[in-house]
């Protein structure tokens, strides 16, 4: 924003001293030389270089609207020389010869050069934007040219042809991306990959995390599951201990360990949680620790049966 601020000031400026030494310079041609009435004599300026200016303008407004800006230019080139034409006369009228001249009209040529340039900037900018990409030409260096000069237009030769049938690649810069990091990387992999399976990748990673825990690790991944949904893909496929010993080949193997019931879950963390805690205490650690989801009233329930179950002792008043 500064430098913008900084070109407008400067382009303001340059406008100025410009329109008025030319200004003044036409006033005398119209007012000296052909007698124009002083207010006419004064408007001969804005005639000339704000038509010219005008012009330019237009052709700006021609390129964003994807037209030719040929007429606009051609009427900016017109004026302009007719600017400079009536200089001359008022240099020729002072007898100041060409270096009157170069002062009367090099502001006029200065400030449509400079705002010609930067109507140019736009409509380049607008072009690429649209795709339309000229010919650029290939840099091959000075030696380049000077040692390998045929070799080196015939080149530039295809590649203009190229680029007028449209047959060339366009070279356009690839964007800057970023290095993915690795979560990035397994994010993408797992969004295309079956849940379940993603499930299991990560059980094999963990395998002795909760289910809750795999699922809060699989959720900053993307992949959006809860600890229900990992307790039962991983229930359904549980995973077999097999032991073997040297010293006894024929010794059976390791059974495959029961499936934890909700029942046996409860009288874990009740167990765990103590005497006097709450079915709501229960219900909690029954979700953290397993995944499962059990609510009050089966808690107090497995509970009540338990107290009550023979050789059992009676407890507390607890599991409220």
């Amino acid at each position: 924003m500064p430098n913008r601020l900084i070109w407008r000031a400067a382009l303001g400026l340059i406008g100025i001293a410009a329109a008025s030494i030319t200004g003044w310079s036409l006033y005398v041609v119209a007012h000296d030389i052909y007698n124009v009435p002083n207010l006419l004599a004064l408007g001969v300026a804005l005639v000339f270089d704000g038509t010219a200016i005008a012009a330019l303008y237009l052709a700006g407004q021609a390129v964003a609207e994807n037209r030719s800006a040929l007429g606009p230019h051609l009427a900016t080139l017109g004026m302009a020389g007719v600017s400079i034409y009536l200089n001359r006369l008022h240099a020729t009228h002072i007898d100041g010869g060409l270096g009157a001249t170069l002062l009367f009209a090099t502001p006029t040529v200065a400030l449509l050069l400079i705002t010609g340039l930067a109507w140019s900037g736009h409509r380049a900018r607008h072009r690429a934007a649209t795709g339309n990409v000229p010919v650029t030409l290939p840099r091959y260096g000075v030696w380049g040219w000077l040692l390998a000069g045929d070799d080196a237009w015939n080149a530039t030769k295809r590649r203009a042809i190229e680029h007028v049938t449209g047959n060339a690649s366009p070279e356009t810069p690839q964007p800057h991306r970023p290095a993915r990091t690795a979560s990035q990387v397994l994010r993408e992999q797992f969004a295309t990959m079956d849940p379940a399976d993603v499930i299991r990748v990560a059980h094999s990673a963990k395998p002795t995390a909760p289910p809750a825990d795999l699922a809060a690790e699989l959720v900053s991944y993307g992949v959006h599951v809860s600890p229900v949904q990992v307790a039962l893909v991983l229930g359904a496929t549980p995973s077999r201990i097999t032991l073997e010993r040297d010293d006894a080949p024929d010794a059976p193997q390791v059974s495959t360990p029961a499936r934890l019931t909700k029942s046996d879950a409860i009288l874990d963390a009740a167990s765990a949680l103590g005497p006097d805690a709450k079915a709501a205490a229960v219900v909690e650690r029954v979700k953290r620790d397993t995944g499962l989801t059990v609510d009050a009233p089966y808690v107090r329930t497995v509970l009540s049966r338990k107290k009550n179950a023979p050789g059992v002792g009676q407890g507390g008043e607890g599991y409220n």
